[in-house]
């Protein structure tokens, strides 16, 4: 799961939606007040495609409830659907859906899910797309830090004193493995063909990275929202250990 599928509040589920849309790259927004032939409707979320050519607009219904969906709130939605034009419709439940729900829906363009099947049906676009990039952008400098070969890199520590550079060569010799691993969510920036597979499984994906990591790099979190910050907290608290030693960012652009 990216995130916790059965959050307590219906304000963190309806947060929730919106924000895995805007991270797969849908321009999304809460609570949005739309007009209608009826009059203006209060949509609990609402996203465009601004990449797709004809703008396709996605609106969803958020409920937060401890029982499954009723035909009847699929109907009044369908009409909501229908005035403003919507091209896909969400309804996110905890719980599914009745019989009778599931029956309507399952010939139109309304799609119910409950948030953990919303969260599945995303996740490789959401790692592609946010996970991945997330980490590639905190570990440029890192990578810098620790690669074979680099000439601003060495003369930069070329420049300290001899204590710094025996420090700066021990911090490289204990962080190289894991800045080298790290420096592998940087490559699909450059090119697709260095993709990180999408692993939906978490204690599956932790398992391969913490087998090439020291203990103390080892992550524990449940959730990939989690892990991410973990693991960008890690890069960097890595990163920092660098760039007290040379005083700045070598690497950080003007």
């Amino acid at each position: 799961m990216i995130e916790n599928p059965h959050p307590v509040k219906w304000q963190d589920l309806q947060t929730g939606v919106c924000r895995l849309f805007n991270e797969i790259g849908l321009a999304a927004e809460e609570t949005k007040q739309i007009t209608t032939p009826r009059g203006s409707v209060e949509i609990d979320v609402y996203a465009v495609d601004i990449n797709s050519v004809d703008k396709i607009q996605y609106v969803v219904e958020c409920k937060n409830w401890t029982s499954s969906i009723p035909q009847s709130v699929v109907h009044s939605f369908t009409t909501v659907m229908h005035e403003i034009g919507a091209n896909i419709g969400f309804i996110i439940s905890l719980h599914g859906f009745q019989s009778g729900a599931r029956d309507y829906i399952s010939n139109t363009n309304i799609i119910g899910l409950t948030y953990a099947e919303l969260q599945l049906r995303y996740f490789e676009t959401w790692h592609t797309k946010f996970f991945v990039t997330q980490i590639g952008k905190h570990v440029d400098a890192l990578a810098q830090y620790v690669e074979m070969f680099n000439c601003k890199r060495d003369r930069e520590v070329s420049n300290l004193s001899e204590a710094a550079q025996i420090h700066f060569h021990e911090l490289v010799k204990k962080y190289q493995i894991f800045g080298t691993i790290m420096n592998l969510f940087e490559f699909p920036c450059y090119s697709p063909q260095f993709n990180i597979p999408a692993i939906v499984d978490i204690e599956e994906f932790k398992d391969k990275l913490n087998t090439h990591l020291s203990p103390e790099f080892h992550f524990h979190s449940i959730y990939y929202r989690d892990l991410l910050h973990e693991i960008i907290s890690h890069v960097d608290q890595v990163t920092d250990e660098f760039n007290n030693v040379l005083g700045r960012n070598i690497f950080e652009q003007d």
